[in-house]
């Protein structure tokens, strides 16, 4: 006598078995993308606010030199008559002899200088800028400069872009910028795939703040609300910040080669003219 047994088909995990199953998983990547947001955080914020507050000191670098050097880099009177520049030229160089004549920047207004820089070795990369009275022919006055930067300008640029660490500087510029990419992207993916469905609710609920919220929920929801406003700016500035870097800047250097996406350069050639010898090796030998 046989008996049959009667078994349930098989049949596939249930949906609370199969989200037990990925409860697990996603909680994993949550706290992964929480700890990577957190130290991301840590590592780029210092280079965030030194950026931004010297950048927008740099952006009054006009204004701060007139302040430091106003005696230097502007007339006591405007007005009148120029006198040659070869007059003005025979002065800077009377009252500094050293080094040799580089370029000379006539005055943008009435009431600027002219600029007589000179390439002095004992500088090195920099140079000092003799500041001559156009109307008078009288030295103002002498700055150590940095291609046409005074010293401020120069100080704060540095700072802007290196922390004044040098190469150090400069390297951990360009990973905090990069890094930045990886604080923004993290934090939009829990703000939008957080545990309350916030990615299910409607602009408001993911632009704002809830404000119902106390407490640590209604911190968080701050500041996840102010990263998705500055998300696109965030991004736009350590974009920029990278192609002045070193190696991505030289990547992007590279990608204008390749693309033709720089300025064309003038040709000084006349129709059928052919070029003169050795114009590569000393095309700015002339330029003085």
């Amino acid at each position: 006598m046989s008996s049959t047994i009667d078994r349930d088909p098989p049949t596939t995990a249930s949906a609370p078995a199969r989200a037990g199953r990925t409860g697990p998983h996603r909680q994993g990547i949550r706290a992964l993308l929480v700890r990577l947001h957190f130290y991301a955080g840590v590592f780029v914020a210092p280079f965030l606010l030194v950026t931004a507050l010297t950048g927008l000191v740099y952006a009054f670098a006009p204004q701060l030199d007139q302040l430091a050097y106003g005696d230097r880099l502007r007339v006591e009177e405007a007005g009148g008559r120029p006198r040659p520049l070869s007059e003005q030229i025979g002065a800077a160089r009377a009252a500094h002899p050293e080094g040799t004549l580089s370029s000379v920047l006539t005055p943008a207004g009435p009431e600027d200088t002219t600029r007589v820089v000179l390439s002095v070795p004992e500088l090195g990369e920099r140079q000092r800028t003799v500041f001559v009275d156009p109307y008078t022919a009288e030295v103002r006055g002498e700055l150590t400069t940095s291609w046409g930067s005074t010293p401020l300008t120069t100080w704060l640029g540095d700072l802007h872009k290196n922390l004044h660490l040098g190469e150090v500087g400069r390297l951990y510029s360009e990973v905090a910028a990069s890094w930045l990419w990886v604080l923004v992207a993290g934090g939009l993916v829990l703000w939008l795939g957080g545990s309350r469905g916030r990615r299910a609710r409607s602009a408001r609920g993911v632009l704002l703040p809830d404000r119902a919220a106390r407490g640590v929920r209604r911190t968080r929801g701050l500041h996840a609300a102010t990263g998705v406003w500055l998300t696109l700016g965030l991004l736009f500035l350590s974009a920029t910040g990278l192609t002045w870097s070193q190696y991505a800047g030289a990547r992007f250097e590279q990608l204008l080669d390749t693309a033709g996406g720089r300025a064309p350069e003038l040709d000084t050639l006349l129709p059928g003219a052919r070029p003169p010898a050795g114009a590569q090796e000393g095309e700015h030998a002339g330029h003085g």
